[in-house]
């Protein structure tokens, strides 16, 4: 007993791209030589029939019915959006690490900082003391930096070029004056 065509097979016969196989079976089959010339038949039936035109309210309809199957349906987000945010978890919490291994001082009971803008051909002088509570969260920072020699974090935490950071770093005292005059202004008229 031999198999006989698929609908597939069928639809490509018709379309003159059948297969090797399937035109050496409808040529030693009856039964599906007779199936492809009933579908040749009606095919040839069907060309001159004319398909009426919709009812003008048949898509307003068919839109409704569509919007109402598909709201019930979970929205799905690209493969990439499930990839990048924890990606960016991650940078994010590499970056506050580098900062704060470059940054803060072994001795966490009490930290300064610099003032960061100073006077042209001065050194920062001003000094914020913060008296920072131990959440835990310094041991766990701690941990997680033990094993990265210092100048691995000073390289992590070198801004990227091309960055307003990156910029910052290049300009000369008198220029960042300049810079932090023209942000006080801009910062004091809004």
């Amino acid at each position: 007993m031999t198999d006989h065509l698929r609908p597939e097979e069928f639809i490509e016969a018709l379309d003159g791209q059948a297969e090797a196989r399937a035109s050496e079976h409808l040529a030693a089959c009856a039964e599906c030589r007779a199936e492809i010339d009933e579908l040749r038949a009606m095919m040839r039936e069907s060309a001159g029939v004319e398909a009426p035109a919709p009812s003008p309210l048949f898509w307003d309809h068919f839109s409704e019915r569509v919007r109402a199957a598909t709201s019930t349906l979970p929205a799905r987000e690209p493969w990439w959006e499930s990839l990048w945010r924890p990606a960016a978890v991650f940078a994010a919490a590499a970056a506050l690490l580098a900062a704060v291994m470059v940054l803060v001082p072994r001795q966490h009971a009490q930290q300064t900082m610099p003032d960061l803008v100073a006077a042209p051909g001065t050194a920062p002088t001003a000094v914020v003391a913060l008296d920072v509570p131990d959440d835990g969260s310094w041991s766990l920072v701690v941990g997680l930096a033990s094993g990265l020699k210092a100048s691995e974090v000073r390289e992590a935490a070198q801004p990227a070029a091309g960055t307003a950071d990156a910029m910052i770093d290049e300009l000369t005292p008198a220029q960042r004056a300049a810079l932090a005059r023209l942000l006080e202004k801009e910062i004091g008229e809004q």
